[in-house]
């Protein structure tokens, strides 16, 4: 190995010095012999990197800590990652096979295309057929991680003329590629605009399908201008598209950076994804894509032949979700997963589907029946669009209607399937608030008619606390917030993005609406883990340390009448499933059905009726915070000692303030600490609460 351009003392390399930003010099660059190597102290090729030139003098493209392969200063031994780039010489053309064996990771890049990803260590010949390679220099990335123990890397070839494969030899290798030799690296005289390491150039000439409408530059670096709603295909090339375009997110959970979208589903049988054998490097997903561990979600327009009922059948590996216009139709676990009958209008509709993968097999099929029974049929690429175009005017609805809250439904969509547009004016209520309407707590309602606004407002935090009760179950770190238009979730995946499978809380409060019909109500919750339900500021349903199951109360109501409502979801481990469904005083002894969202308002209480939600008056300092930023319902306001809210202080309530003595599950005066002094106050209360 040979340093070269690590200039230790002096300041860092200016863009004249240095025009890729490798860390090495370009004069020096040109025509070395080996290959520029970034090392990175982490799993992730991110932050800054060690640079320096290896493979520079005799021997080969074989590095192991066995035989003297030394590592640069500020790298660790396990858990970090390499990245080598620049120029492979054939010195002959023909058909050619490549060989890895490593320990761990290795992915092999030329000219840009990933020929071979890895995860495990192991030895891997790719392609499986050989490819034709032309003589001349062509650009090379090798990407390695190292986990823990071995650290080794080989990498050989061989032309189909011979069965005799052959370690890379270092003098095939030269670390800056200029072809016309006016002394700059071709990287920097064309644009790298997706950072491949590769000119865009030498992509489109590889594969021109990656410029559709062929002005030399890359579908997925097009500006706003040419690809107005930014999802990687110029609308110049999209009229008629078939398919879905997948945004792939290098996280499980769909946080951070899209690091790669590629037109996908457009195929007779659509979204069709299955591999089961990693070790092969059989992935299906994209070059920046980890093989475990990723996200992703398509999108586009799904074209419904007749009117009629549907059947969908999901097979997914983890888990994954299907959404049509602004419905969550079902999730699905690990496996297959059937759901139906959905009444779908014959016409145009938005879907998106989102695959979460963690780890073993990578997979998504999507099938499609209209009978209740027999065989499924693959949802073909031809029923999918990628531009959502509703009016069918052929324009993208994302550019015509716009997106004002970024969550890539196009506005019309939201308002069209009753997103909140509480003062009529033809906007989101979200988007008014964005320009200043007022919100006084930030629930996304507009304050002037929250009452107005179906659904319930959902929160959702980490989880603290056990069964302890000096260390409750309580809420932890706010996660998320959105619109829940009911409590109706059966499977996983259904958490707002960023919030995690494990360990989480949701709160969901607002006011429930009833019809005209007075009488004795029964509310029945579905939960895997824990529950609590109140309804007209009392605790109805306890289910809050228990494991999955049901809840059942009933409740007399007035008709016609409005009433505070809240629920709280514990979710463990598992499966994720939340329900809340109602049965009316009519319907005694029939089958409970899902709350609706026209019964239900996001509107939160007004204890002390100044004309401000409890949880605006909580922020301003009006009303004492309970802990969890939500207002506990009014009748618990002037009773603090009341910990199981049945309305009465007494002795169970005591039990609870002793057993946090010294924490904080028991504190009433909101110090942090349960003493003496919340024991006074609980005992000024005993008794029936005012």
């Amino acid at each position: 190995m040979v340093s070269v351009g690590l200039l230790t003392g002096l300041a860092p390399l200016t863009h004249a010095q240095d025009c890729n930003s490798d860390g090495i010099l370009d004069a020096q660059q040109i025509s070395t012999q080996g290959l520029v190597a970034q090392y990175f102290p982490n799993l992730t090729w991110s932050g800054t990197p060690v640079a320096r030139v290896d493979l520079g003098g005799a021997g080969s493209f074989d590095l192991n800590s066995a035989n003297g392969w030394t590592l640069p200063a500020g790298i660790p031994e396990d858990n970090f990652t390499v990245r080598w780039t620049g120029g492979l010489i054939f010195n002959q053309s023909g058909l050619f096979q490549f060989k890895v064996s490593h320990d761990d990771g290795c992915w092999f890049y030329l000219d840009g295309v990933l020929l071979g990803g890895f995860e495990s260590n192991g030895e891997h010949t790719f392609p499986a057929t050989p490819m034709q390679i032309n003589a001349g220099v062509h650009w090379l990335q090798v990407k390695f991680r190292e986990n823990t123990g071995a650290q080794n890397i080989r990498v050989s070839r061989k032309v189909s003329t011979t069965t005799t494969w052959s370690v890379i030899a270092n003098s095939n290798f030269v670390a800056g590629i200029d072809a016309n030799g006016n002394g700059v690296l071709d990287i920097c005289e064309g644009a790298d605009c997706n950072g491949t390491f590769v000119p865009d150039s030498v992509e489109i000439a590889q594969n021109p399908s990656l410029d559709c409408n062929a002005n030399l530059v890359l579908d997925q670096c097009e500006s706003a201008a040419i690809d107005c709603d930014q999802n990687g295909i110029p609308d110049s090339c999209e009229a008629g598209l078939a398919g879905l375009v997948g945004s792939y997110y290098a996280t499980d959970d769909f946080s951070g950076p899209v690091v790669a979208r590629r037109l996908d589903a457009n195929g007779p049988l659509g979204l069709d994804f299955n591999v089961t054998d990693q070790s092969g490097g059989n992935t299906w997903q994209p070059s920046d894509v980890p093989t475990d561990y990723f996200s992703v979600r398509w999108t586009g327009q799904l074209n419904i032949p007749v009117t009629g009922n549907y059947y969908f059948q999901m097979q997914s590996d983890d888990t994954a979700t299907m959404r049509v216009d602004t419905t969550l139709l079902f999730s699905s676990y690990t496996g297959s997963t059937e759901r139906g009958p959905f009444l779908l209008t014959a016409g145009v509709h938005l879907v998106q589907y989102d695959l979460r993968e963690f780890g073993g097999d990578q997979r998504m099929r999507v099938r499609v029946r209209m009978a209740e029974t027999g065989p499924w049929d693959a949802l073909p690429g031809s029923w999918y669009r990628t531009r959502v175009d509703l009016n069918s005017n052929g324009a993208s609805d994302l550019c015509e209607f716009g997106d004002c809250d970024d969550n890539k439904v196009p506005d019309n969509i939201q308002l069209a399937q009753g997103g909140p547009d509480c003062n009529g004016n033809g906007k989101l209520d979200a988007c008014d608030i964005a320009v200043g309407a007022p919100d006084c707590n930030g629930n996304g309602a507009i304050d002037t008619c929250e009452s107005t606004v179906n659904g319930l407002y959902g929160r959702y935090f980490t989880a603290i606390g056990g069964s302890d009760p000096a260390d409750p179950l309580r809420p932890g770190t706010l996660l998320s917030k959105r619109f829940d238009a009911k409590i109706d979730f059966n499977g996983g995946n259904w958490f707002p993005d960023g919030v995690p499978d494990n360990d989480v809380i949701a709160i969901w409060t607002g006011a429930l609406l009833t019809p005209n019909e007075s009488g004795v109500y029964e509310f029945h919750t579905d939960t895997d883990d824990g529950c609590r339900l109140y309804v007209d500021n009392a605790l109805i349903i306890d289910r809050w340390l228990g494991g999955q199951g049901t809840g059942f109360a009933t409740k007399t109501l007035q008709g016609q009448t409005t009433y505070s409502i809240r629920m709280e979801f514990h979710e463990g481990a598992g499966e994720q499933r939340a329900s809340l469904r109602w049965l009316l005083p009519s319907q005694q002894g029939g089958s409970p059905a899902i709350c609706p969202s026209s019964a239900l308002r996001v509107a939160t209480p007004d204890c002390n009726q100044n004309g401000q939600p409890d949880d605006c008056d909580i922020a301003n300092g009006t009303l004492p915070n309970p802990g969890d930023g939500i207002p506990i319902p009014c009748a618990t306001a002037p009773c603090p000692g009341d910990f199981n809210r049945d309305g009465v202080v007494t002795g169970t309530d005591l039990g609870v303030l002793l057993g946090a003595w010294g924490a904080s599950g028991g504190d009433l005066n909101g110090d942090g600490v349960t003493n003496g002094t919340d024991l006074g106050i609980l005992l000024g209360q005993w008794g029936t609460c005012n």
